[in-house]
């Protein structure tokens, strides 16, 4: 099996196999489609090519032993297979299966809407931020969601099909155009929140490199650089999965930087915000080892 050493643009998995899943769990329910992942999961961890990775993300990164890596790399892909399926079921209305503690809501998020401007919520492919995502209703603020185009649109043209109602937008980035500026300037000029990840970048896109678990690795420079350039507050968000039906959503204190004018403001800011970001996101690897879902060499 060759390794994933490089994140290709886009995620796996199929529209077909969603479908399955959705037909699961709109005549058997949730609790049925659970079972079933287990063997998909198990399928996944004995041919998928990213099992050589993660083995190696448990064993180097976290220390595992060889057994213990073992269960934890099934346990990454079956947790990964449940949070699809909780997107699902949330957006075929099973709202009320879903339980989520909000940690920072009232001081951390409330405030951010107080300060009356456009922001940034920057989040990592860890947990399931999407559900919390969904059940902010109370602080009425419309979310932009910034993705690159070109992962899995097919996925995303079902996901909307299933979905009843959005509270989003997707701005998507598209090689070689600068569309999505525009629609982030618009977005922060009406007071909206930008959802970004900090984690995944496309080959030849800005790169910082930071101390991160141990070792060496590479950031995508974009989201730091934006919040830096357009003058926004920043405030880290996760959300990991505590039971099969509960969620625990932190909300970090917002960082508050000055539009950057100059070359050195925006190194500095870049500095101040990323640090912040790659400190809290160790930290949520070392509490949730087996809720990141990078399936590929992150420090290759």
């Amino acid at each position: 099996m060759s390794e994933n050493k490089k994140w290709e643009g886009k995620t796996r998995g199929g529209v077909k196999g969603h479908q399955f899943f959705v037909f699961v769990l709109n005549f058997f329910g949730l609790q049925i489609a659970y079972f079933i992942l287990r063997f998909v999961a198990f399928y996944f961890f004995v041919f998928a090519d990213s099992t050589r990775t993660s083995l190696k993300y448990f064993r180097e990164i976290h220390g595992y032993s060889r057994w213990k890596a073992y269960r934890a790399s099934y346990r990454n892909y079956y947790i990964f297979g449940q949070t699809l399926l909780d997107k699902v079921a949330l957006l075929a209305g099973m709202r009320n299966k879903f339980t989520v503690y909000h940690e920072g809501h009232d001081e951390n998020l409330v405030y951010l809407k107080g300060l009356g401007k456009g922001s940034i919520l920057l989040s990592a492919h860890l947990g399931n931020w999407e559900i919390a995502g969904q059940m902010l209703d109370t602080l009425d603020t419309k979310f932009n969601v910034l993705m690159y185009d070109n992962e899995a649109d097919k996925m995303k043209e079902y996901m909307g099909e299933v979905m009843k109602k959005k509270n989003f937008k997707i701005i998507a980035i598209k090689d070689g155009e600068m569309g999505h500026l525009v629609e982030l300037h618009a977005a922060f000029r009406n007071n909206e929140w930008v959802v970004m990840h900090g984690d995944r970048y496309l080959e030849g896109a800005p790169t910082i490199e930071k101390e991160f678990m141990g070792r060496k690795a590479k950031f995508p420079a974009g989201p730091f650089i934006m919040a830096a350039k357009f003058g926004v507050p920043v405030t880290l968000v996760f959300a990991v999965k505590e039971t099969n039906t509960h969620y625990h959503f932190f909300a970090k204190k917002p960082i508050e930087v000055k539009r950057a004018r100059t070359e050195d403001e925006v190194k500095e800011a870049v500095r101040v915000i990323s640090d912040k970001y790659v400190s809290e996101l160790e930290e949520m690897l070392k509490r949730y080892p087996t809720q990141w879902f990078n399936f590929y060499d992150f420090w290759a």
